[in-house]
C-alpha cells in the first residue's frame, strides 16, 4: 500500500468527518455514533482543532482520523482510529508520526492521549513512538439507592463555578471544567446542600454522571450521598454510570459506598513530552 495522503480535517464537511469518525471505529470496542450533533459537541467541548486534527482519504471515504484537541500548550489526541480494512498498514505510524512532528511544529510542550487498556495494539504503537503511562482510567455503574430531597436545579454556569472552586487539581482532559464549560442542554445541573452534580440523560434508562462536587469545608458528611440518592428519586428506575475517564482511586470508595461497580472496561492515559521525550505534564 502506498504512503497516505494525510490532509487537515477542516478540508472535510463536518457531516462526512461525523461518518468517517463512526466508519473508523467500526468494530470498536465503544460503539461510536456517526451523528453530527454528537460529534459538533466532542469537538465543541474538548477544544478540538479541526485545522490540527488529521484524515485520511481514499476514493472519497474517510479511511483514518486523529482528532487534536489543545489547551494552552498541551496538545490531546481525541480520538484516533482506521476503519477496519486499512488497520495494521502502517496508517497510524504515519498518522502518530505526523501529530508529533506538527505539536513540536508549534510548540506544544506536551502531548496527551487515553487508549482503551486491552487493546494492546494501539498501547505498543504509542509506546513505541515515546508515550508513556502515567495513570489508569475507569467508570463506575448501577443502580444508586432512592431517597427523596429537595434537589435544586441550577444553571450550568453555576455549578461550573462550583467545580471551578471545589473541584479536583489535576483532573483528565474530559473531566476538567475547561470541558464542562462547553456544556449544554441536555446537561442538567442540580444542588443540595454543599454538594453539586451535572448530569445527562443518556438515553431512555442511562443518567451519566459528568461531574459531582461537594465544597471542601462539607466533605466526608455524606453530602454527595445525598445528592446522588435525591437525583436517583428524581429520575427513577434509571441506571446510571460515569464515562471511563476517572482516575482509578478517585472517590473509589465513594461510588462503591454507592451501590455502583467499577467497569470492567479500563483506560490508560498517556503522555509525551514532546520537547524533551519525558512523560512530563506541567
Amino acid at each position: 500500500m502506498s504512503a497516505p495522503e494525510i490532509s487537515p480535517a477542516l478540508s472535510v464537511p463536518l457531516d462526512r468527518l461525523a461518518e468517517g469518525f463512526a466508519a473508523c471505529f467500526a468494530r470498536y470496542v465503544v460503539p461510536i455514533s456517526g451523528d453530527v450533533r454528537a460529534f459538533e459537541q466532542r469537538v465543541r467541548t474538548e477544544h478540538v482543532h479541526l485545522t490540527d486534527s488529521l484524515v485520511v482519504v481514499r476514493e472519497g471515504r474517510v479511511e483514518a482520523l486523529a482528532l487534536v484537541a489543545r489547551r494552552g500548550d498541551t496538545s490531546r489526541v481525541a480520538a484516533m482510529a482506521i476503519v477496519p480494512g486499512s488497520r495494521r498498514t502502517g496508517v497510524g505510524r504515519a498518522l502518530v508520526h505526523r501529530l508529533l512532528d506538527e505539536a513540536r511544529g508549534r510548540g506544544d510542550r506536551s502531548m496527551l492521549l487515553e487508549v482503551i487498556e486491552s487493546n494492546a495494539p494501539a498501547v505498543a504503537l504509542y509506546e513505541r513512538e515515546g508515550f508513556q503511562v502515567r495513570r489508569r482510567l475507569v467508570g463506575w455503574e448501577g443502580t444508586l439507592p432512592e431517597h427523596a430531597a429537595p434537589l435544586e436545579e441550577i444553571p450550568l454556569s453555576t455549578a461550573l463555578a462550583a467545580v471551578l472552586r471545589d473541584g479536583e487539581p489535576g483532573l483528565p482532559w474530559q473531566l476538567a471544567p475547561e470541558t464542562l464549560a462547553g456544556l449544554t442542554a441536555p446537561a442538567r445541573a442540580f444542588r443540595l446542600g454543599a454538594a453539586v452534580a451535572v448530569i445527562l440523560e443518556a438515553g431512555p434508562q442511562d443518567v451519566m454522571i459528568r461531574s459531582l462536587v461537594v465544597a471542601g469545608d462539607q466533605r466526608r458528611r455524606g453530602e454527595g450521598s445525598r445528592l446522588l440518592r435525591a437525583l436517583a428519586a428524581r429520575l427513577p428506575g434509571r441506571r446510571w454510570r460515569t464515562q471511563v475517564i476517572l482516575p482509578e482511586q478517585l472517590g473509589a470508595a465513594f461510588f462503591a459506598a454507592n451501590g455502583l461497580r467499577r467497569q470492567a472496561l479500563t483506560q490508560l492515559e498517556m503522555a509525551h513530552g514532546l520537547q524533551t521525550g519525558e512523560a512530563s505534564i506541567r
